[in-house]
Formats: structure tokens, sequence, C-alpha cells
């Protein structure tokens, strides 16, 4: 849903799944808000990663906060141990150290992941329309 749309609620399964196959191949990535659905400057988005699925190691320059609301995942932090991903666990990723997001489970690993709007290209897309549009609109 989007501040558009009119409804302050609804389903996340309602919500357009994005491709984040550049992530992992199976992943199922949602944006639940961001640019254009309340939140301007950050952006909360759900992932389910399947079983036996990990998401790369890389670096950026932006933390991640992470929250678990099923299975069970780990993330791999560069210089820490582990941190266990089970169901109502959460994490911060400081920026600038190498991570990854793998599912040790058996069966999905389901997440919400909040960063910065430029730290998702989904979220940094919608935001630059809405900037163009903004701008179209004033010269007028």
């Amino acid at each position: 849903m989007s501040e558009k749309d009119g409804k302050n609620w609804g389903k996340i399964e309602d919500i357009e799944t994005l491709n984040a196959s550049a992530l992992a191949p199976n992943i199922t990535k949602r944006n639940i808000y961001g640019p254009g659905s309340f939140w301007d400057d950050w952006v909360m988005r759900h992932f389910i990663l399947p079983a036996g699925e990990a998401i790369p190691v890389h670096t950026h320059d932006w933390d991640h906060l992470a929250l678990s609301l099923s299975g069970h995942g780990a993330v791999e932090v560069e210089g820490e141990p582990d941190y266990d991903m089970e169901k109502g666990n959460w994490a911060r990723v400081p920026a600038g150290k190498a991570h990854s997001f793998k599912n040790i489970g058996k069966e999905d690993f389901v997440f919400l992941c909040i960063v910065p709007t430029h730290g998702d290209p989904h979220a940094k897309k919608t935001s630059m329309r809405a900037e163009r549009v903004k701008r179209k609109a004033g010269k007028e």
C-alpha cells in the first residue's frame, strides 16, 4: 500500500514483490515503508529467504537494522561472531562492515530490514521520480 492508496493499513502479501535477484536468486522482497509509503528518508523492507539460501558477503556505507519475524537466520559481520536471527531477534549491521545474511533453518527465514532510502535501489528510484515530479510542478 502507499499514501496514494489512501490506506493506513494493509497486508504484507498485498504489497508488490520487487526483483531482488541480485541479492539472492530465490529471495522475495517487498518494501513496506519508504518513499511514497509514509517514510521518505528510510525504507523498511520485508524479505523471505528460503532454506539453504544466503545473501552473499557485501559492504556499503550505511547501517542495516534487522528484525527476524520467523524461521532461523544468521548475519555474518566482519570481525564479529555471527548474529543469531531466530524469531524475535534483532541485529544492527554497522556501516562499512562486510556482512551477509543466511538462512540456517529448515523453513523460510522472514525478516525486516531498515536502511536509508539511498541504500535501496527500488526506494531510491521512487524518491528520484518524486523529486522530478516536484521540480516539474514548480516550473509550471
